[in-house]
């Protein structure tokens, strides 16, 4: 089974971008505390209606709760070299402790789950 829940702050501000086909994604970073004094930087994508509220809701230091699977890729660096990469590919996502100066009259959604898994882009 391949299920990762992680507890942590983003790191920057998300960017929403869309695919070739119009699918919206999001590459953000999650700062997961290790212990009090070493964190773990897990690099996250959300898609779909996930990645449009992160681009609405979500500021940098925001404290997140995301569910999703951990997915391995490799690609080629312009030097020629095999790179290999981990991503968290996020299917839900909570939103936590937001600073009162950020609080706003409009409510945030909670979990997001895909309906099924034909909406899934991968």
């Amino acid at each position: 089974m391949n299920n990762s829940i992680l507890l942590g702050r983003i790191t920057k501000d998300p960017e929403i971008r869309s695919t070739k086909e119009g699918k919206p994604y999001c590459r953000f970073t999650l700062a997961v505390d290790r212990d009090k004094e070493d964190a773990d930087f897990i690099p996250c994508v959300a898609w779909g209606n996930n990645a449009e509220n992160m681009g609405k809701y979500v500021n940098k230091g925001r404290q997140l709760l995301v569910q999703g699977k951990l997915q391995s890729g490799r690609y080629e660096d312009r030097e020629g070299i095999t790179r290999y990469t981990l991503d968290l590919f996020v299917y839900r996502v909570k939103f936590l402790a937001i600073p009162r100066s950020q609080q706003t009259e409009e409510r945030e959604p909670d979990f997001h789950p895909y309906d099924n898994d034909d909406a899934l882009p991968f």
